[in-house]
């Protein structure tokens, strides 16, 4: 399983820091506001995403890039360990609670995993398979309408092939939780990577292409049904391109990297897998817009995951650690 091209630079770097980090693993990011921030679990080889079924925390694992590596999948967080789900695939990049299921996105699969127990699910159900050849899913979330959203990102070396019907990679979609009508909702997204709701307005990071002339930068969108961002014609490194395209709610300098989210109170908390100069942090930007402010910093790896539940904030970095602070 390929991961998307932003993370496999830092990787098997990302990957020695873990291990030579000592037996107690790394230090945790220090928060802007003073607050302390607290080691939950380690050992979860590229936490991707978080989900919760009551006070039961799950997290979705990439796994390792490196021959030999860790695998990845589904880890229960309890106690302060991180236990692998039986059954778990090697690579896992979104994963949402909803009535008694987990659902899960592994490469170009959407599954539903159902009858937890405490340690296993009972039965594992594939409810949609994409082209593996040039699109995958990535984060999931539950819209307000009850349906899954995602984007759909691309896993074959050219990224600018497109399935013919549907056209379906570099697309924001959704679909039903039994894994029919899917309906793409958003064109134009180069890497659509993580997608959340606040309030019902959804919120979906976007990665951009890292060594062209000029960088584009990274987005983060609000999209909306019928919506295209035009991508690859626009990649907002330049204007005239773009002119009629559906606009991004904010843009980060490439290589910045935003990857997961989530809001608490009136802003929205960034993962920024390479930072804005000065390491991977955790910035916020405030609804309605305006300037991204750090609230997370010092990272040893670089940061991906993010989540939020009853006024934490959940984050997990490169190292395998999951860390939670209170805004």
């Amino acid at each position: 399983m390929r991961f998307p091209s932003i993370l496999l630079g830092a990787l098997v770097g990302s990957l020695v820091l873990a291990g030579t980090a000592g037996a107690q693993g790394p230090p945790p990011p220090t928060a802007a506001n003073g607050a302390t921030v607290q080691t939950l679990a380690q050992g979860i080889p590229t936490p991707t995403q978080f989900a919760w079924a009551g006070s039961t925390l799950f997290a979705a694992a990439g796994g390792s890039e490196e021959p030999g590596g860790p695998p990845g999948g589904v880890f229960l967080i309890k106690g302060g360990e991180a236990t692998r789900v039986p059954g778990s695939p090697a690579a896992v990049f979104g994963v949402a609670w909803r009535k008694g299921k987990l659902y899960v996105t592994t490469g170009p699969k959407l599954e539903a995993w159902s009858g937890w127990n405490g340690t296993r699910f009972k039965k594992h159900r594939t409810l949609h398979t994409l082209n593996k050849k040039s699109a995958w899913w990535n984060g999931i979330a539950f819209g307000p309408d009850g349906r899954i959203y995602a984007g759909i990102g691309f896993g074959d070396k050219d990224e600018f092939k497109r399935l013919k019907k549907p056209a379906i990679n570099h697309s924001w979609v959704s679909i039903k939780p039994n894994g029919k009508d899917l309906r793409i909702v958003a064109r134009g997204l180069r890497q659509p990577w993580m997608t959340t709701f606040v309030k019902g307005t959804p919120f979906l990071s976007v990665l951009a292409q890292d060594n062209t002339d000029p960088p584009p930068p990274d987005w983060i969108v609000s999209p909306r049904k019928g919506q295209d961002y035009g991508y690859p014609k626009c990649t907002r490194a330049e204007p005239k391109p773009c002119k009629g395209y559906a606009k991004p709610f904010a843009t980060f300098p490439n290589h910045a990297s935003p990857m997961g989210l989530g809001a608490i109170g009136k802003r929205l908390y960034v993962a920024l897998f390479g930072g804005l100069g000065t390491g991977p942090e955790v910035v916020s930007v405030l609804l309605k817009g305006g300037k991204a402010t750090p609230f997370l910093t010092g990272y040893v790896a670089p940061v991906l995951a993010i989540g939020v539940h009853k006024g934490w904030l959940y984050t997990g970095d490169l190292t395998g650690a999951v860390y939670r602070v209170k805004p």
